[in-house]
């Protein structure tokens, strides 16, 4: 069974909350879930650390990444070879920094649109065969004195190759095709398979979309789109420039759960439809 789990928001709709409440509750239920998140990003600056873990780790990896690894290797009892498990986990990961407005000569306009676009730094990719770090060419020129020391000791550990920022921006749009293989892997070695998406897209990847069921995740609820294969037609761009907001238009929601506050449990009624799903369709 593969399901997918996207959100109606940019940012801060739930999806990690939510999908980690699946895949712990289905766990206690005997049903294991592998989690994937074939494109993932986090700031340097607000989330510090996960460059201490990513050092722990010998990779760039983020938040939402390390829930999941967390999530796997707690219950795992034969710990070889885990590491490994965060390039399927997370196969393209992306570490942004905010400028430093003194070092741009305090152009506020230009301040605001690198805050918002956001300074890619470094760079993990994982082909499905090996793993290539990169980061920005200057980027302490850029950045924060306080963040340089710590990225540039986390480019020497990873013997990440300096690229031009259009370089990365290049490989950063080639993500999803970049995602794909792995993400056909991951099909081929796990039963059951819970893909997150990034941002507000509809999904990372073309290969996400062939799932059994799409959830749409907003802060509290989470709704359950119907027939939603014969409206992704509909687009002529595909999945990962669509947001969901533009998709919700064309689909029905044929049901909704609350999602529980501060702790990792799925809603009764959810938790009886999906076990009622895999029973049918085993």
């Amino acid at each position: 069974m593969r399901v997918l789990v996207n959100g109606l928001l940019q940012f801060d709709s739930g999806k990690t909350t939510f999908s980690l409440s699946l895949l712990s509750t289905l766990r206690q239920n005997g049903i294991e879930f592998f989690p994937h998140k074939p494109v993932a990003g986090h700031n340097a600056w607000y989330s510090f650390s996960t460059l201490l873990r990513s050092e722990e780790l010998n990779a760039l990896v983020g938040n939402d990444a390390l829930k999941y690894y967390d999530e796997i290797i707690r219950y795992k009892s034969e710990k070889s070879g885990i590491i490994n498990i965060i390039n399927e986990i997370n196969p393209f990961a992306v570490l942004l920094a905010p400028p430093d407005l003194q070092k741009i000569n305090f152009d506020v306009r230009l301040y605001k649109e690198l805050i918002n676009e956001g300074v890619i730094v470094m760079l993990r990719v994982f082909d499905c065969e090996s793993i290539f770090h990169f980061s920005l060419q200057g980027f302490e020129k850029i950045v924060p004195d306080s963040l340089t020391g710590k990225v540039l000791h986390l480019k020497k550990i990873f013997k990440a190759t300096e690229i031009s920022k259009e370089k990365l921006r290049e490989l950063v749009d080639s993500s999803p095709a970049i995602t794909e293989k792995c993400t056909r892997r991951v099909f081929q070695n796990y039963k059951n398979v819970l893909i997150e998406s990034y941002n507000d897209a509809l999904s990372p990847n073309y290969t996400s979309l062939d799932v059994d069921l799409m959830f749409v995740v907003t802060p509290g609820k989470a709704f359950l789109i119907e027939e939603f294969k014969k409206v992704i037609g509909l687009f002529t761009y595909p999945p990962w420039l669509v947001s969901v907001s533009s998709f919700m238009k064309y689909v029905k929601v044929v049901r909704s759960w609350n999602i529980e506050v501060g702790r990792y449990q799925l809603n009764d009624n959810l938790l009886d439809f999906i076990l009622k799903f895999i029973d049918k369709n085993e």
